[in-house]
């Protein structure tokens, strides 16, 4: 894979990010309010997941060969998956739809264990298993949100 496509994958993950934050501006109040299951974050380790789980996405995606059909399949997964980012917040936050918002993340992780599985055996696979565990996660999470609230 050219250096061009690995910057520009990387760009895309730190940019999914930043406009996935500008939809949780102003939602700390509300957050707060929120009753939240057994396992709940302290707040400030939310971003820090998400940033992790983003790079670990683009540094996986690296290993797939795009000529190959599982390369292209695994590469529109990783960009399925920075749409689904990016539609998380909007749901969660902005919409105040908790249970679309936790849909949003089941999809998320079926979407990165799929191209895990695109992937094939390596450190591309390895790297997405964080990755799929902090949506499945955030998913348990969501969930629990729903339920409490």
């Amino acid at each position: 894979m050219s250096g061009r496509r690995t910057a520009l994958h990387f760009f895309l993950a730190a940019l999914t990010g930043a406009l996935a934050s500008l939809f949780t501006v102003h939602m700390g109040e509300r957050f707060a309010l929120l009753k939240t299951p057994f396992l709940f974050p302290p707040v400030s380790l939310l971003p820090v997941g998400w940033a992790v789980s983003l790079l670990l996405a683009a540094a996986a995606i690296r290993p797939a060969d795009p000529a190959s059909g599982d390369g292209q399949k695994a590469m529109r997964a990783f960009y399925l998956s920075l749409a689904l980012i990016l539609l998380w917040p909007v749901f969660f936050f902005r919409l105040d739809a908790k249970a679309g918002g936790a849909a949003v993340l089941l999809l998320l992780t079926g979407v990165l264990l799929h191209a895990r599985k695109l992937i094939g055996p390596g450190t591309g696979q390895k790297l997405l298993v964080p990755c799929c565990l902090w949506t499945g996660y955030l998913s348990y999470l969501n969930i629990g949100i729903c339920l409490l609230n």
